[in-house]
């Protein structure tokens, strides 16, 4: 039973349940959504295919989005998704499904996985502890999940009465626009872990400074990872904690480090 699992990650959760996931489930293989992998066009001979992902503006990232858009799929497949997120899943399962539903197929199980959120206008100040209970339980959760993907448990869509507004919402979030508002603190050392970290490659370094190219996914990769916190957005970010997943290292996140 060949099953792929397809994550996006900035700040690493999506990472850590993916590896959680690999590791419950045995032959399971990882391959990270990121510009360099968006040529993986096709994938017809995995029994199971897995999307596991952040939730930004109620909805799916664009670089998810548009990955599933694009790949070529056997109908037959098992597909589930896994939504992690500092509020609730939103309309992100509906828009999986819907992307399937163009393929002639449908997403068969959706799990949701409270996490710590790293978009500070939403999620602070936001109770340390809270952060804490959602990393610690959350290798619980995604054991449970691996057993009804085992199975090939199907979980129904929920209603969304709210749909319309949710979309709105999705609709209004344009990343590639939002990185013009990122900038640089003086203790900027030039290292380039931001740029090597950016699923987008949207980062250059130009004499020893990161220069946004307007390609942004807003998965705040990195401010997160920046090891002298350097790197701010617009005024949200300053004195404010840093936040990545702490089973993860920087490395790992990193694209080149994860190709298939």
């Amino acid at each position: 039973m060949k099953t792929t699992i397809y994550y996006f990650t900035g700040t690493g959760n999506s990472l850590k349940i993916a590896k959680d996931l690999k590791q419950a489930l045995p032959g399971a293989r990882l391959s990270q959504i990121c510009k360099q992998n968006m040529k993986i066009q096709a994938d017809i001979t995995s029994d199971n295919i897995g999307f596991v992902f952040p939730v930004y503006y109620r909805g799916l990232p664009h670089m998810v989005r548009d990955f599933i858009k694009n790949l070529k799929i056997n109908p037959q497949t098992y597909f589930f998704a896994i939504a992690n997120y500092g509020s609730y899943a939103a309309i992100s399962f509906l828009q999986v499904n819907a992307l399937l539903k163009e393929k002639n197929t449908y997403l068969a199980a959706n799990f949701g996985i409270p996490m710590p959120g790293n978009m500070w206008f939403m999620y602070y100040p936001h109770p340390k502890k809270d952060f804490i209970d959602r990393t610690n339980r959350q290798a619980e959760k995604t054991r449970e999940i691996a057993q009804q993907i085992k199975t090939k448990t199907e979980i129904k869509l929920a209603s969304f009465p709210s749909y319309k507004k949710e979309q709105d919402i999705y609709d209004a979030f344009a990343p590639d626009q939002m990185d013009t508002d990122f900038w640089v603190q003086e203790n900027c050392t030039g290292c380039g872990i931001c740029a090597k970290i950016c699923p987008a490659e949207n980062i250059k370094m130009e004499n020893n400074k990161p220069v946004w190219q307007h390609q942004c996914q807003y998965c705040l990769a990195c401010i997160h990872w920046c090891p002298k916190e350097s790197i701010e957005f617009k005024e949200d970010s300053l004195a404010k904690e840093r936040y990545h997943n702490p089973d993860i290292q920087c490395f790992e996140v990193m694209p080149s480090n994860n190709m298939i």
